[in-house]
Parts: C-alpha cells; structure tokens; sequence
C-alpha cells in the first residue's frame, strides 16, 4: 500500500497544478498537518517545493478570508445582533477595529483564536481591505516560515533516520494535530 502512495504521489507530482490544488483543499482539512505533510514530502524530493508553498498560501488565506466571509454573512441575521446586545456589538467593532493588526496576527499564530477573531472581524463589520491585506501578509509569513521549519526538520530526518524518515515524520504531524489539545488543557489547569 505504501509503495502504491508513493507511485501516487510521484505521478501527482509531475503535474504542479495538481500539488497546489491538493494541498490548498488540503488546508481546508487541517492546515497545519497539510503544511507540515507539504514540506516533508517536498523534503524527500516527491512535491515540488514552489507548488507546495503556493498551495499552502492559496489554501489558507481562502480559508482566512472565508471565516471572514462567513462573519459578515451572520450580519444578515437579526435574531444573532438582538441575543448579542447593540451596545457590546458597538464596544467589540470599536475595540477590534483599533487593535485589528496584533489581534489578526495573535490569532495566525495561536491555537482556537482564527475562527473566532476572522468571524467576529466580519460579523463587525471590520474593513475587508484592511483584514484582508493583515490577513494576508501574515499568511505569507507565516506559511513560508512554518514551512521552511518542516522542511529542515524533514531533510535532518532523512539525514539522520535514513528510510525510517516517515516515523519522524509522523511523530512531527501528530504533535502539530495534538498540539491545540495540550495547549487547551495548558489553560484550562
């Protein structure tokens, strides 16, 4: 079976276009594991390394700007505004339109903040352009440094694990999974 992965995977690979769309749907799934699959098949040499990063970026700034989307689609709802309250919907637009830059970018970058801080600068009604262009820039950041970090941790375990690469490898994408896990139980105790 893994021999029939690996024929896949080298097939796929030969068509860049295929590996950027893979990886962004990939993304939709679970980013981090995406990344870090993306960067460790692009270690061993199956992925193209500039399709890799173009899809993580594709894929992940569609999916930031979508639960932006999806925030100001939750405007239309009068019944959420009414439970919510007008005056904390004012406080929270005022508070999270003057602190959009550090709050986009904690959120990037800490597990279970995304979801809430992109919905909310979208359900406030927190310029698009503006959210969109931190949102952005942060994505390219942060995909390219997270990915250059999987990847040199792909090539030192081949160096060092020859073909037992992949168990490295899975130690690696099972921490990123688990890792928002640990981090809530973190806060929780």
């Amino acid at each position: 079976m893994a021999e029939s992965i690996s024929q896949f995977l080298a097939s796929a690979a030969a068509n860049p276009a295929l590996v950027v769309l893979v990886v962004a749907l990939a993304t939709f799934v679970l980013e981090d594991a995406a990344t870090v699959g993306g960067a460790l098949l692009a270690a061993e040499g199956v992925l193209p390394i500039p399709a890799v990063v173009l899809g993580l970026f594709i894929g992940i700034t569609l999916g930031d700007l979508g639960l932006y989307g999806i925030g100001a689609l939750a405007r239309r709802w009068s019944w959420l505004e009414d439970r919510i309250g007008k005056t904390r919907l004012t406080k929270g637009e005022a508070w999270l339109g003057e602190r959009l830059l550090p709050a986009i970018l904690l959120a990037r970058v800490t597990p279970g903040l995304r979801l809430p801080s992109y919905t909310a600068s979208g359900y406030l009604g927190v310029s698009f352009r503006a959210f969109a262009m931190i949102a952005v820039a942060a994505v390219a950041v942060w995909s390219v440094a997270a990915f250059t970090l999987a990847y040199f941790y792909g090539q030192a375990a081949q160096a060092w694990l020859g073909s037992f690469s992949w168990a490295a490898g899975a130690v690696l994408i099972i921490a990123v999974i688990a890792w928002p896990y640990i981090f809530r139980l973190r806060r929780s105790s």
